[in-house]
């Protein structure tokens, strides 16, 4: 299971849908502090996290002892530091690719393919 926890709707919706269609099962979180609520009930292979949200940003989330050993991907619109425990670093708009190369390194490789159009 893979958390995703992003602010923006649109986009939260977007990822989600883009890995559920690979198949992988995931939870999403609005901001970091139901990400951390999320953290509370299970333990997944992989969060992926939005450095700016309002509110528990992503950095705050990385000082969670929560965290220990977890594995994270942040993703950010914006150039600059990122934090040094972070496993890699999208930065938006990446292509959907590169977020399923993190998904399989870190959760392996899904087991659904893609939905075809047309």
């Amino acid at each position: 299971m893979i958390l995703l926890v992003e602010d923006d709707e649109d986009v939260r919706e977007m990822l989600a849908f883009t890995l559920r269609c690979w198949g992988y099962k995931v939870d999403v979180a609005k901001d970091g502090k139901a990400a951390l609520a999320a953290l509370e009930r299970t333990r997944p292979c992989l969060m992926i996290l939005d450095l700016y949200m309002p509110g528990m940003n992503g950095w705050k989330v990385m000082e969670s002892s929560k965290l220990d050993g977890l594995p994270v991907c942040v993703i950010t619109a914006l150039e600059g530091p990122t934090p040094e425990n972070a496993v890699a670093t999208l930065y938006k708009p990446f292509e959907a690719s590169a977020l399923l190369a993190v998904a399989a390194q870190y959760c392996g490789h899904a087991t659904v393919p893609p939905p075809t159009v047309g």
